[in-house]
C-alpha cells in the first residue's frame, strides 16, 4: 500500500471513530441519572442483587380531557395520561415495601427542567387509574397515571420513592 493511501486512512478512521462516539453519547445521557427506555419497551423493576419485583411497559403518554363532574382544570396547562401495563413477579411480596405512586412520575422539557408531576385527582373514572397501592404477587395491572404537565411533549420520568438509591429510575420520550 502506498504511503499516501496509508495517510489517507488515518483521518477517515479518526472521523469515523468521532462519529461513532458522538452517536453513542447523544441520546444515551440519562435524564437526571435515570435510564432511557422506549415506549412499549419492557423494564424490570428491581434493585441490585434482588429478584425482579415487577415488569413495566409504558404504552403511551397522551393528553386527556377530564370526564368526571366537578373535575378541576390542570394547574400546569395539560393533563396527560401515562398508560401502564404492570406485571408483578412470583418473587414480589406485598410487604416488600414497593408499589407505584403517581408522585413517582414527572415530566421534563428538553433542558431537564421539571414541567409536571403525577397527581391523584378525580379527573377520570376511578377504574381507569393504575392502582396506587400494594400489589399481589404474580398479578397483572393496567391503568393510567395522571400527570399535570405544562407540555404535551417531552420526557416522562419514573423515579421510585420506595426502592434503594441504586435504582435511579427510567425515562421515556413522548
Amino acid at each position: 500500500m502506498s504511503y499516501v493511501r496509508r495517510l489517507a486512512r488515518f483521518p477517515v478512521a479518526a472521523v469515523a471513530a468521532g462519529l461513532l462516539l458522538a452517536a453513542c453519547s447523544s441520546g444515551s445521557e440519562p435524564s437526571g441519572g435515570t435510564t432511557a427506555a422506549r415506549l412499549g419497551g419492557q423494564i424490570a423493576i428491581r434493585s441490585s442483587g434482588s429478584p425482579t419485583l415487577a415488569t413495566l411497559w409504558l404504552d403511551s403518554v397522551v393528553a386527556v380531557d377530564c370526564t368526571e363532574p366537578g373535575s378541576l382544570p390542570p394547574n400546569n396547562g395539560h393533563y396527560l395520561a401515562a398508560t401502564i401495563v404492570l406485571k408483578t413477579s412470583e418473587q414480589y411480596q406485598p410487604d416488600s415495601g414497593w408499589w407505584m405512586s403517581a408522585g413517582d412520575f414527572a415530566t421534563e422539557d428538553a433542558d431537564g427542567k421539571q414541567t409536571g408531576k403525577g397527581i391523584v385527582t378525580s379527573c377520570l373514572p376511578e377504574h381507569r387509574y393504575l392502582p396506587d397501592d400494594f400489589y399481589l404477587s404474580d398479578s397483572g395491572y393496567y391503568g393510567v397515571v395522571l400527570i399535570d404537565s405544562a407540555s404535551v411533549h417531552g420526557t416522562l420520568t419514573y423515579k421510585p420513592h420506595n426502592l434503594p438509591n441504586d435504582v435511579t429510575g427510567w425515562h421515556w420520550s413522548y
